[in-house]
């Protein structure tokens, strides 16, 4: 009679990790993180754009008063001298695919608010949808794939009575959430731009789909004070525009909202993360090859092997 042979040793507690398992552990985290992948991108983008806002705020509160009045008293020398002509669309493109020149002499304009490195000119706060975005120079790809931008023609975002500033984001972009969620903006909601130390109350009193060549409403209108938001729609169509405008109020009490915060909104713990931790232990526990299977197996072996036929 032989005797059962015991595993060696060291087999004992070893996973065998067989191709198979390989193939469904990876296919699961690969799932899971496609699935992920938006809201992943939306936080990374957010964080950046907190870092940039954070940075912005540092910079203006490390300026002198002069200086920051120097800069908007230029900014409103500017705005007095725009022509009140109609304004192209931002996202328009030109025969090349591409998009047009500036109009305006760009390096006089790149330097007017520019406070620093990052080359931010100011920040939009909308607190209805939770938004709050970096204002760049310029409508151009670049430009729109980091934040929002200030159409060229348009007043700058420094308020006053008959300027009209207009700013663009996009929306749908997958690796990032910008202006996504503006078609949920009501009249009456208010957002806030904040320009070298100074903030600015908006209510909005408009909100209009037109077609990308209908630039009327775009204009500047004698003693108002407006900030028009533009973004394309429906989105992943993009065939009109969605123009959400506010007319300047006073501060949080006439404007019937709260005073924001001077730094970014930070953008939460990334949950996303935990999860994508989660099913990659999961996966590899559930294809752990069951001990107990294995016992049976091997018993059932050394058995036969006892009482052969």
């Amino acid at each position: 009679m032989t005797q059962p042979e015991s595993s060696p040793p060291h087999q004992h507690g070893r996973q065998r990790w067989s191709w198979q398992r390989v193939l469904v552990v990876l296919f699961a985290i690969i799932g899971v993180g496609v699935l992920l992948y938006p809201t992943a991108a939306a936080w990374f983008s957010d964080r950046i754009h907190a870092t940039e806002i954070s940075g912005y705020v540092e910079t203006v509160e490390s300026l002198s008063p002069g200086a920051q009045e120097s800069l908007l008293k230029e900014a409103r020398k500017f705005n007095a001298e725009l022509p009140s002509g109609p304004l192209r669309d931002p996202y328009t493109l030109n025969e090349d695919g591409g998009r047009s020149p500036v109009s305006a002499d760009s390096e006089t304009y790149r330097k007017l608010l520019d406070v620093g490195p990052g080359g931010m000119m100011a920040r939009i706060s909308i607190p209805s949808i939770h938004t709050d975005l970096p204002i760049f120079h310029d409508t151009d790809e670049a430009t729109l794939a980091k934040g929002a931008g200030h159409l060229v023609g348009s007043s700058l975002p420094v308020g006053g009575t008959g300027s009209h500033s207009v700013i663009t984001a996009h929306s749908g972009f997958v690796s990032a959430k910008l202006f996504d969620d503006l078609d949920r903006v009501a009249v009456g909601d208010t957002f806030t731009l904040s320009v070298l130390g100074e903030t600015l109350y908006y209510k909005v009193d408009q909100i209009l789909t037109v077609l990308p060549e209908k630039t009327d409403d775009l204009r500047k209108v004698d003693g108002k004070d407006y900030v028009t938001l533009v973004t394309c729609t429906p989105t992943g169509v993009n065939s009109h525009r969605l123009l959400v405008r506010g007319e300047r109020v006073d501060g949080p009490s006439a404007a019937g909202g709260t005073a924001l915060p001077s730094q970014s909104i930070d953008p939460g713990f990334p949950w996303w993360a935990v999860l994508l931790v989660l099913t990659s232990v999961g996966a590899v526990v559930a294809t752990k090859p069951r001990e107990a299977a294995k016992r049976r197996r091997t018993l059932v072996t050394q058995v036969g092997d006892l009482y052969p036929k």
